[in-house]
């Protein structure tokens, strides 16, 4: 079956149910502040399809492989010199500095959780960028991006059939109910079941998504500085709950942005750079292999990698639990100014962010890809 199709068959079906549900609401129409709405939402279906319709099916040349150079074998344990442990360090002190000089005046329940309810969508929107580029991101989508070339990006490019549902539907109702946390939703809309139900879910998912950010960060800091997995991963989240307890909600987002910039910048830095290497665009795009340059490589073939797995493990379960029930991700939409606000940041993020978090996680991978092709 061809996963273009696939993909966008079903996801188009949970878009056009969120546009209608949308319109029953008030929030889409054909003229004033609704036809700017759906024209917005119809951007962002068209946007992604058009892109990765034109990875899948555009006639493409490619260059033709290089001779391979002797492999070169590592001799030492640990890529660590004096430079990155001062890095490191100085890295850390900065998180905590900004994290305490944020932090300051938060007294009440409402400036912990919510920073005050001050903050712009941008700023909203970098932090949720940050919180899905992490180390993980990095190590996952650049060993995706050498293997399977530029369908790496589809845990990316898959947010936008959940759009109107999140914004028009599950925003407006839980930034209005002024709740704390999810499962208080849940106990004020049905019962102390549900909380309990809710509570339990959610535990089970944010302790393995933070799980898995910090064995993947201890295996990055074991590469780069040689410290044992389990150290490294109890530093990073010694560090993290410090900041966070000393500021809440702006100690996250202000540290955030900090973050999420150093990692764009990072990802950028690799790309550019390796493109220069190769001798510019033409030969970076040129010497990525044409299934390399496929948004979808497969549908069912590769057990470790199908398309059909992606869409319904990412797209519909993870996506789902991620903007719907995250509890650190909603806090991120309560924190804004008002609902406009938050509506704004939601379409920010996958619209504008996602696309560049998409290329910047996945750089390293596909600028190796292309040097081992070219020799």
């Amino acid at each position: 079956m061809d996963p273009f199709l696939y993909q966008y068959g079903i996801a188009s079906v949970i878009f056009f149910l969120g546009l209608l549900i949308a319109r029953r609401r008030g929030y889409i129409s054909l003229r004033g502040s609704g036809a700017r709405n759906l024209l917005i939402m119809m951007v962002g279906f068209l946007f992604f399809m058009v892109i990765q319709g034109y990875l899948q099916y555009a006639p493409m040349t490619e260059h033709p492989e290089g001779t391979q150079l002797p492999a070169t074998e590592r001799t030492t344990s640990s890529l660590a010199q004096p430079i990155d442990f001062a890095v490191m360090g100085l890295y850390l002190v900065i998180i905590l500095a900004i994290g305490a000089f944020y932090g300051r005046g938060r007294n009440t329940t409402r400036d912990f959780f919510f920073g005050g309810q001050r903050f712009s969508w941008w700023l909203i929107a970098m932090s949720l960028m940050a919180t899905l580029v992490g180390s993980y991101s990095f190590v996952k989508y650049s060993h995706a991006a050498y293997k399977y070339g530029t369908a790496s990006t589809q845990s990316y490019f898959n947010d936008w059939a959940l759009m109107p549902l999140l914004i028009f539907g599950w925003l407006p109702i839980f930034y209005f109910a002024k709740v704390s946390s999810v499962p208080a939703y849940f106990a004020r809309r049905f019962n102390s079941r549900v909380r309990i139900a809710a509570t339990v879910s959610v535990l089970i998912y944010l302790v393995s998504y933070v799980g898995v950010n910090l064995f993947t960060m201890g295996r990055v800091l074991e590469s780069l500085l040689g410290w044992d997995i389990l150290t490294a991963a109890i530093i990073v989240a010694s560090v993290s709950a410090i900041y966070v307890t000393m500021g809440g909600q702006t100690s996250v987002i202000m540290t955030d942005l900090f973050q999420g910039l150093m990692l764009l910048a990072a990802g950028i830095l690799i790309l550019l750079l390796g493109i220069h290497h190769l001798g510019g665009f033409d030969q970076f795009w040129g010497h990525l292999p044409r299934p390399h340059r496929l948004a979808f490589n497969n549908f069912n073939e590769d057990p470790s990698f199908p398309s059909v797995g992606i869409f319904w493990q990412d797209a519909i379960a993870n996506s789902a639990f991620f903007y719907f029930l995250n509890q650190g991700i909603l806090m991120r939409f309560m924190a804004t100014r008002n609902i406009r606000e938050a509506r704004r940041a939601a379409i920010a993020m996958p619209l504008i962010l996602m696309p560049i978090a998409a290329i910047v996680v996945a750089s390293g991978g596909w600028v190796g890809r292309a040097l081992v092709h070219k020799g």
